[in-house]
């Protein structure tokens, strides 16, 4: 089998669904930690979990109201601090002391959070397409569609219409491609039709949340991790994490790689032959 499936009990008693991709070899180095984006799921990291297999275990989540975990009936819990207590009940359940987190945009914020709360446990990250700033262009177009999907009659409806949205993200993907990104992005009812593979709350939350909080400054948060080494990737197209930005992160943390990855937007999906390849060179240099 490529991975196991598995599920463990989140501490307020939700079902959570995780991927695990047992290393070809027998090593003591760290199990990469992937977390996944805002209304992504566990199998966008699969084609790079098999990249990275031969030398390393890989496991990936489904964050609640995702894929195959648990949509949360609070839908307020839909929040960073509640995703870090499930990685963290995650990381007890499989007893690990020590991993390296692959965070892709909301991914990357759970990384950082857990990593201020839990120095210890994180050998290095990597975040990918995201910081301590957010720009409000990626912002604005992500609330256009967040939550709002609607039912669709067949995937070839679906293809399309994730083409339309997400064409300028992936220029150069192939049909082929556009057909396993569409199914990692929605799943197929027992009516038949095509729905978004994520709780509509999700949305709602993050309006409400927008309505009644001002953003926190994450720059505190970023400077907390000085300890723990950081390679950021950056789509070169990105409307979330803007180059001024990147570039603030390599001057303020004392061991961070800044890569910025050709014909992307936001985000890399780290098949490509760079991300792989400075991703391999970060982990070597981690693992000595």
């Amino acid at each position: 089998m490529e991975f196991e499936e598995k599920y463990y009990t989140s501490q307020d008693g939700l079902t959570l669904y995780y991927r695990d991709y047992a290393s070809g070899e027998n090593t003591t180095r760290p199990p990469l930690l992937c977390l996944h984006g805002l209304t992504r799921n566990s199998k966008d990291f699969h084609q790079f979990a098999l990249k990275m297999r031969p030398s390393y275990r890989v496991i990936s989540l489904d964050m609640r109201g995702r894929g195959r975990s648990d949509y949360d009936p609070v839908y307020m819990n839909y929040q960073i601090p509640t995703y870090v207590q499930d990685v963290q009940t995650l990381l007890k359940e499989e007893g690990l002391s020590e991993v390296v987190a692959v965070g892709t945009s909301m991914g990357g914020l759970i990384s950082m959070t857990l990593g201020v709360l839990n120095p210890s446990v994180l050998k290095g990250i990597i975040l990918n397409d995201i910081g301590p700033e957010i720009d409000p262009k990626g912002i604005a177009r992500i609330s256009q569609y967040l939550g709002k999907s609607v039912p669709l009659k067949n995937w070839s409806h679906a293809v399309m219409g994730v083409k339309t949205i997400s064409g300028p993200l992936f220029p150069d993907y192939s049909a082929d491609e556009w057909e396993e990104f569409t199914r990692n992005s929605f799943r197929q009812r027992d009516d038949g039709q095509i729905v978004a593979d994520y709780d509509p709350h999700i949305g709602t939350a993050i309006a409400e949340s927008a309505e009644n909080a001002v953003p926190p400054d994450l720059w505190p948060l970023f400077g907390a991790l000085a300890p723990i080494p950081i390679m950021t990737l950056r789509g070169e197209a990105s409307d979330i994490l803007s180059a001024d930005t990147l570039n603030k992160m390599a001057e303020r943390h004392p061991e961070f790689t800044k890569v910025t990855i050709a014909n992307r937007a936001h985000t890399p999906d780290l098949r490509e032959a760079r991300s792989q390849e400075v991703i391999s060179c970060f982990l070597n240099k981690l693992n000595g």
